[in-house]
């Protein structure tokens, strides 16, 4: 008895955080740890180019640019389970409806696992024929099968799995566990690559070697989860048991109509990438290799801004579900303010140091400079990406799957994409990159416009207290609006 009550204390939760934290504190606790991983996955991706670019190949440095986007694709199952889950999570919480939770997270974790073994699958058979279609050329193909084989057939489960429990993990206030277990992934990451790309393998297989340091180092995020999850099976949420997956009460509904808007989000931003690298293609690998290390400076601010939004999405959905309003409102303009600040940050600085920042990952100088060029040009992007991330981060804790749907599939996919053709006529390879700010432009405008109908729709704050006595357990808007 005395063990259980112990355990119980033990085990994680964001109530406090989700209902009287300062908001400061609030976002901090929550979007910090999400931010850390975030920045350490960067640096990890930063590492394998870095430590690739070193031989001075240019087609194993275009070979991870052209891996890039499939590979993320693994990343949008994850969200597709993962923010989905965490979406309905929260709102089922600030309802006060554990036991709703807890069936949408076995559905989630298990849903997602199978989904990552069908993408095994289809990497598995087809992978081979999907190489030319995403960049890859007769120089740059055979590093591009190692580092599908590795990471995407034998490691669609362990990479899918982690980023899913990270969600999963999160959506109850449990963030710092969650960024923690992510974090040790990649951290691992960039401590074996070095061992496996110079000193186990032999030279020419850099790019098998860094493979192979991702599937091990995904593998072991995974069992950390597993075993924190059945550590804390006495949380209301928790659970790795099949039995408790529920197809009833709009579970799958709720999950996958808020998830799959995230999932095309990530989808249509690495179909993007292909058609970005297919179309600079006809210039060479050096142009490959300098958008794709361009793109992953850029990622700073993405990426970032990315992990901050994602942090909050929990504490935006339970007080959506509580109908703590004026809380959602405060916490998105702390939120906002934050992420424009960095992100105008790294617009000057990715101006001003595009050179030697594409130098430091690889030396060869006409890669250099498509590199340089390129960055400067996304980098207007940076800025605009906060509202977009942040309107749509909204959107989905709030179970407004029409908005996030619309938003993310005209910010990656339905205007970036014919841009890069029609930029790409007008200016040759630069104008390829152009698209990125000006999709960004047009789908920031369109955020606006949504949010402001979403704020209209909301009821209007009762009383002086964050609690808004008045309005606490009352069901907002209905979620399938927008």
């Amino acid at each position: 008895m005395r063990e259980t009550a112990k355990r119980q204390r033990e085990v994680p939760g964001g109530k406090w955080i989700f209902e009287d934290a300062p908001i400061p504190r609030a976002v901090a606790e929550m979007a910090v740890p999400t931010v850390i991983t975030q920045l350490i996955n960067i640096v990890y991706n930063f590492a394998d180019t870095w430590y690739v670019g070193r031989t001075g190949n240019a087609a194993m440095v275009a070979a991870l640019s052209v891996c890039m986007p499939i590979y993320v694709y693994m990343a949008a199952i994850a969200n597709l389970f993962g923010i989905g889950g965490s979406s309905a999570i929260s709102r089922s919480l600030g309802r006060k409806q554990p036991e709703r939770a807890r069936h949408i997270f076995a559905f989630c974790l298990f849903g997602g696992l199978v989904a990552a073994l069908l993408y095994a699958l289809i990497m598995l058979v087809f992978g081979g024929r999907i190489i030319p279609l995403i960049g890859g050329d007769d120089r740059s193909s055979p590093y591009v099968r190692d580092y599908i084989f590795w990471t995407m057939i034998l490691g669609a489960i362990p990479t899918v799995g982690n980023v899913l429990c990270g969600h999963l993990v999160r959506s109850i206030g449990a963030a710092k566990q969650a960024g923690f277990g992510m974090s040790m992934g990649a951290i691992l990451n960039i401590v074996l690559d070095p061992l496996f790309m110079f000193v186990i393998l032999p030279p020419g297989h850099e790019v098998a070697g860094a493979a192979a340091a991702t599937l091990i180092s995904n593998t072991a995020s995974l069992m950390y989860f597993l075993v924190f999850l059945v550590r804390h099976r006495e949380n209301p949420v928790f659970t790795v048991n099949p039995a408790e997956i529920s197809f009833s009460a709009g579970i799958p509904g709720d999950v996958l109509l808020v998830g799959i808007p995230a999932a095309l989000q990530t989808m249509l931003a690495m179909t993007s990438n292909i058609f970005a690298n297919a179309l600079v293609r006809g210039y060479g690998s050096e142009a490959v290799a300098g958008m794709g290390v361009a793109k992953k400076i850029n990622m700073i601010a993405f990426n970032t801004t990315m992990g901050l939004t994602q942090g909050i999405l929990p504490l935006l959905g339970y007080n959506y579900g509580a109908g703590n309003y004026r809380r959602m409102r405060k916490t998105i303009r702390f939120t906002a303010v934050i992420g424009l600040v960095f992100t105008t940050s790294c617009l000057l600085v990715f101006r001003g140091f595009a050179v030697p920042m594409v130098r430091f990952f690889i030396a060869e100088e006409k890669s250099v400079a498509f590199g340089s060029t390129f960055l400067r040009i996304i980098a207007f992007a940076a800025p605009l990406c906060t509202f977009s991330y942040l309107m749509n981060a909204v959107f989905q804790a709030s179970g407004w799957k029409r908005c996030s749907l619309v938003l993310s599939v005209c910010r990656k996919g339905l205007l970036d994409i014919p841009a890069m053709f029609f930029f790409r006529g007008a200016f040759g390879a630069l104008g390829v990159v152009l698209a990125t700010p000006f999709a960004e432009t047009l789908s920031l405008g369109l955020a606006v416009v949504m949010y402001l109908v979403y704020v209209r729709k909301l009821p209007a704050p009762a009383g002086r207290k964050d609690d808004v006595s008045g309005t606490a357990g009352r069901v907002g808007p209905r979620d399938d609006r927008g």
